[in-house]
This record gives C-alpha cells, sequence and structure tokens, in this order.
C-alpha cells in the first residue's frame, strides 16, 4: 500500500475520532454559536475528505488526494475540539487535558499547511525536487516550532478557561520567536508559489491546465481577504469572512479534483483569467470605497451623496476597465491563449491590407504556438475530408473543428499535448481566416485543374498536329507522287501519234507536281518535320525560306527541349517572321534563342514599321494563350517607326 493510500485511509478512523468527542460535547450542552461553528465546520471539511480518498482510490500513489484528505481533517479537527472546549467551559463536566490547550494556541498555522504541501507537489503528487523537498520541511519545521512558541507565550490565551489550563510554564521571548517566525512562514508560502509558477512554465498543455485550476481555486483565498475588508466596513468586525471561509474549504478541493480527474472539462486558463479579472475589479472597487469613507469632512449628507455618486461613478469605469484588465492579466496567466488571439488578429490585418495570404493561416498559428506539427485542413465541398492549401489531404481525427454560420469551414491538427490552447475563443477568432482560406484553396485548385487541362488540349493538338503531318507526308503526299510516276511511265508508253494526249498527260503531271507542293507546304504549316531534328533545325529551315533576310542566334547553353515546348517556340518565332514580312515591312529580323535557368527565352525583333497589336481571335492572341498553356509568357512591344520586339519565356526543366 502507498503511503498516499495510507495517509487517506488514516484520516477516516481519526476523522470519526473527531465527530464522536464533538457529539459527547454536544450531549453536555453547548450554546447555538459553538453548535453553528462545528456545523460549518464539518460542511467544510467533506469536500476535502471525500474527494481526497476518491483521488487517492483513483491514483493509489497520488499525494494531492492525501493532502486533501489531510486539510479536510484539519479543519473537522478545529471545529471539533472548539466545540469540547466549549462545552467543558460551559458546564464544567468534561476534562480537560492542559497539553491538548498548549498545543491548540498556535494551530491556526496548520490549516495552511495542507494548502503550503499542495503548491509544492501538484499535480504530480511528489516533491520532484530538491528545492522542493527543502521548502516543505522549511514549511514543517516553522509549524511545529511556532505551536511550540505560542504555547509557551508569557502572554493570556485565548480566554481566562485556556489560560486557568495551562500545560506549559510561560518562557520568556516565545513570543518574539512566535512573531519572528510569521514573516518566515510567509516568505516560504511566497517561495512555495513561485516554486509552483517554475513548474507551471516548463510543464506540457495537461500540466499547465491543472496547475491553472489550482491557481483559479487560490483566488478564493484573496477573495475571503476582500470579504474579510468588507465586513470591517459593513458590520465593523469579520463576521462576513466566514462565508468567506466557506467558499474558499468548498471551491479549493473542488477545483483540485477537476484538475486531477477531470482536467479537460472546462478551459482553466479562460476561468482563471475571469476569476482573476473580477478578483481585480472587486478589490479596486473596494480601495476606492476605503479611499473615499476615508476622505475629511464625509460626514454631512452632501458629502455622503458625493461618496456614493462616486462609488457608484468608479465601479462603472471599472467595469468597464474589466476587458482590458483581463487581457493584461491573461498575458501573465495564460501567455500562449493571449499571444495567439494577438497574432490572429494581426495576421487579419495584413490579410485584410494584402500584406498577407489567408493561405498563410498555417504558418501563423505554427509560429505563435511554436508547435511545428500544427497542420491546418479546410473543409472539402465536394465529397468529405479536410485538405491544406497546397490540396494534400489533412488527416482530422485528433484536430479541433473550425465552423462558421453553422458549417464546419475546416479543422486545426494541433501537435501532440497542444490543442488546450484552442478554445471557444480562438476558434470563433479563426473562423473567417479559415473560410478565407478554403475559398482560396478551392479557388486555388480549380485553376491547377483548368491549367492541368489547357496543357492536356495543348499537348494532344500537338499530337494531332503531329499525326496529320505525318499522314500527309506518309500517306496522301506519296500516292500523288506515286501517281504522277505512273502518269510518266504510261506517256512513255504512248505511241508518237498521240502528241495531244501527250500534252494532256504533261499538264496532269504538272497539276499533281503542283498539289504536292501545295500538300507539303499545309503540311509545313501543321507542323514542320524539321522539329523532329529539333529545334535549332527547325529555326533553320525557317529562317531559310523567308524572303526576307533573318539573323538565327542561339545560344551556346540551349541543350535539349521538350518537344512540346519547342513546337510552342517554333510557331511563335514562325508567326512573329510572318507578320514582320507580311505587314510590317521589315528588312531585317533577328531571331535570339536561349536558357535561361529553367526556361526557354525566344525573341523576335524586326526594323519595320511596327504598331503592332493584340487583337482577340488574332494571330498574337493565340500566340499568347499557347504560350500561356505551358505556365510562360509573351511580351509584345511595337510602336509605330520603331520596329517589333516579341519576347516569349516557356518553363522547361529538362
Amino acid at each position: 500500500m502507498g503511503l498516499a493510500r495510507a495517509v487517506s485511509i488514516a484520516v477516516l478512523p481519526l476523522a470519526a475520532m473527531s465527530l464522536a468527542t464533538a457529539a459527547w460535547a454536544l450531549t453536555a450542552g453547548v450554546d447555538a454559536s459553538a453548535a453553528g461553528w462545528l456545523g460549518m465546520c464539518i460542511v467544510m471539511s467533506l469536500p476535502s475528505l471525500i474527494l481526497g480518498y476518491l483521488i487517492t482510490v483513483r491514483f493509489p500513489k497520488q499525494g494531492v488526494g492525501a493532502l486533501l484528505s489531510g486539510a479536510g481533517l484539519v479543519i473537522l479537527a478545529v471545529g471539533c475540539g472548539d466545540t469540547y472546549l466549549a462545552a467543558a467551559q460551559e458546564t464544567g463536566k468534561l476534562p480537560v487535558n492542559g497539553l491538548w490547550i498548549s498545543s491548540t494556541q498556535g494551530g491556526w498555522m496548520l490549516l495552511y499547511l495542507p494548502w503550503a504541501l499542495m503548491l509544492l507537489v501538484f499535480p504530480s503528487g511528489r516533491l520532484e525536487d530538491k528545492g522542493a523537498r527543502k521548502l516543505a520541511i522549511g514549511l514543517g519545521a516553522v509549524v511545529v516550532c511556532f505551536g511550540v512558541f505560542a504555547a509557551l507565550s508569557t502572554e493570556p490565551y485565548g480566554d481566562a478557561f485556556q489560560d486557568m489550563h495551562r500545560g506549559l510554564a510561560p518562557m520568556p521571548g516565545a513570543d518574539l520567536a512566535a512573531v519572528g517566525l510569521l514573516p518566515v512562514f510567509l516568505a516560504l508560502l511566497a517561495l512555495s508559489v513561485a516554486h509552483l509558477a517554475k513548474r507551471f512554465k516548463h510543464a506540457d498543455g495537461v500540466g499547465r491546465n491543472q496547475i491553472r485550476w489550482l491557481a483559479v481555486a487560490g483566488a478564493s483565498v484573496p477573495s475571503t481577504l476582500l470579504l474579510c475588508w468588507v465586513g470591517y466596513l459593513v458590520n465593523g468586525n469579520e463576521s462576513i469572512v466566514m462565508i468567506g471561509l466557506a467558499a474558499m474549504y468548498l471551491f479549493i478541493p473542488a477545483a483540485i479534483a477537476v484538475a486531477i480527474l477531470r482536467e479537460d472539462l472546462f478551459d482553466a486558463g479562460r476561468v482563471l483569467v475571469s476569476a482573476l479579472g473580477l478578483l481585480a475589479v472587486l478589490g479596486a472597487v473596494v480601495l476606492l470605497a476605503v479611499l473615499l469613507a476615508l476622505w475629511p469632512g464625509i460626514e454631512s449628507r452632501t458629502s455622503i451623496a458625493l461618496l456614493v455618486a462616486g462609488a457608484a461613478a468608479g465601479t462603472l469605469a471599472l467595469a468597464a476597465l474589466r476587458p482590458r484588465i483581463q487581457h493584461l492579466i491573461g498575458r501573465i496567466v495564460y501567455a500562449e491563449h493571449e499571444r495567439l488571439i494577438d497574432a490572429l488578429k494581426a495576421f487579419e490585418n495584413q490579410v485584410f491590407t494584402h500584406a498577407a495570404l489567408p493561405a498563410d493561416l498555417e504558418k501563423t498559428l505554427r509560429a505563435s504556438t511554436s508547435d511545428p506539427a500544427l497542420r491546418v485542413g479546410y473543409a472539402v465541398s465536394t465529397g468529405n475530408g479536410f485538405r491544406d492549401a497546397q490540396g494534400r489531404p489533412v488527416r482530422s481525427e485528433t484536430g479541433v473543428p473550425v465552423a462558421l454560420a453553422g458549417r464546419i469551414a475546416g479543422v486545426v491538427v494541433p501537435g501532440p499535448g497542444r490543442g488546450r490552447v484552442f478554445n471557444t475563443e480562438t476558434m470563433k477568432a479563426l473562423a473567417l481566416m479559415v473560410e478565407m482560406g478554403r475559398q482560396q484553396m478551392e479557388l486555388s485548385t480549380a485553376l491547377a485543374e483548368v491549367e492541368a487541362s489547357r496543357i492536356r488540349i495543348l499537348l494532344a493538338a500537338h499530337h494531332e498536329r503531329k499525326r496529320l503531318e505525318r499522314d500527309l507526308h506518309d500517306g496522301a503526299q506519296q500516292r500523288l507522287v506515286a501517281l504522277g510516276m505512273a502518269l510518266r511511265r504510261i506517256q512513255r508508253q504512248l505511241p508518237p501519234r498521240e502528241q495531244a494526249l501527250r500534252g494532256m498527260l504533261d499538264e496532269s503531271v504538272a497539276e499533281l507536281g503542283t498539289a504536292v507542293a501545295e500538300l507539303r507546304q499545309i503540311a509545313h504549316g501543321i507542323r514542320p518535320s524539321a522539329l523532329d531534328e529539333g529545334l535549332e533545325a527547325a529555326l533553320r529551315q525557317l529562317s531559310g525560306r523567308s524572303p526576307t533576310p533573318v539573323q538565327l542566334r542561339i545560344g551556346d547553353s540551349l541543350g535539349v527541349v521538350p518537344e512540346l515546348v519547342g513546337a510552342t517556340a517554333y510557331f511563335v518565332a514562325a508567326e512573329a517572321v510572318h507578320n514582320a514580312v507580311k505587314h510590317a515591312g521589315a528588312r531585317r529580323i533577328t531571331v535570339r534563342l536561349g536558357r535561361e535557368g529553367e526556361s526557354v527565352r525566344l525573341s523576335v525583333s524586326d526594323d519595320g514599321r511596327g504598331g503592332a497589336t493584340r487583337t482577340p481571335g488574332g494571330g498574337l492572341a493565340g500566340l499568347a494563350d499557347r504560350v500561356g498553356a505551358l505556365g510562360g509568357s509573351i511580351n509584345v512591344r511595337s510602336h509605330d517607326g520603331r520596329g517589333t520586339v516579341i519576347e516569349a519565356v516557356l518553363p522547361c526543366a529538362s
């Protein structure tokens, strides 16, 4: 059996013994105030006792459960002991032990000790380093020493009855020693809080959420102090603080149990920020009321009215400032969430000012959350699943859905243990950017499909041109040539007297020769056969057929050009040369071809009359469509009287 479980089990009989002692006192007779205090202590002890036992049953080695049980036993023992002493004082029939009375004089520190140790072991339930162990030893030593010095105090005990039953003789200087331990105890408590903050800084997502639950519960301690101040202001005593004390003993065990058993039940960070924000506003309101109450001359009716008006105005102003106060608090206790919200607001402004694209959202989230494994998936309108900005599938089993107007727009998939920061507020801040990213992703996918379709169409047209050129060259052209040769054989076999028929055959053979030449020109216009030998050979053939001198300049690093790229470049050059000869009246044409990185650059310039424009359906528009289908670009510079320059850049990976 583990130590934690042994402590939780041992607490039960001790609690039963305490209740039996209180029951004995009740039968002897106590006043209503003592009975009421006992009932309150029982109520305050039950959450710690029950939840501590449940945590220990669930996690036998979890020290948090044992500390909760100990805290419940302490408050129960205090209530039962006070009831017994009240009955002994009132009836004089119950036995009283002087050592017990002396040991209770400094017992109030025991009410703080379990919670102080909780700061050192939470949430693992263990003292994980040497610093935590030293602080625990120091806290225990201070509590014991303070109890001893308080028992040996030269000052009278709490009342005459207790002082009459003193179990230890007073010792000079014990009072000063006890007072000297108070700042030591406060310093140890502060160091315990600092140690918890240090563990929070290095904890993972689950550990941070658990520690925030403890911080939420710890906010009830200053709340109790505020109630004490309010009690002094309203009633002149601290009686109202009992409400805060009860809330503290009910709330802290419940928050700790949630942190250990169901830490993901709520977003502890937002609860903590809201609680501290409300506490800060309430504290400021109380401070304002105190300052106004201490204002000189406040006794008159007019001054009291001004006091009420000033307090109301100050309260309204503080309430209006609460969001800003909570934001400042959040930057301290929930820094990763506030940092993410600030990053999202900045990113949204960049998108709306065209300084960033919605597709950059994933990069922004990774940077603001320090999560390199984070993925953002966008809902696909056709079919199921999610895809990233590049259209790749995103697995969404562990993701957090993002909805806009009741429709799932995407999903955020954090890395392991990194999803705590993506709460409801974050999802609302993300929704618009995710929807814009989804639309951009779908538009990019559609454009990519259109580009791929254009390339497929262009490639199919190229292959069809190649097939037609081959069919014309190897089919119809060869048959016409063969027919002409057959007619010549027939002509040679005619008798000499058939001169008229011989002339008709000469005309037919001449017509066949013309048809073959025209057919070759048509085939060359569809696709020049010289392209089979490469782009350079086809351009040299083009320059050789031009009636206007064409100067051809080909770079040494041209290399092998893909067939489709070469065909496109050839037709750009052919169209440009044709326009320069037919429409521009050029006297000289220059064709430049070279490789620039992973692109082929073709330039055709002439010294003609210029004024060439790209019109819908014209030759230049057709060239632009063909070049654009390959992902390239074409530029036309043509000024009246200064010639024309046509430049085409075609992507070429090989």
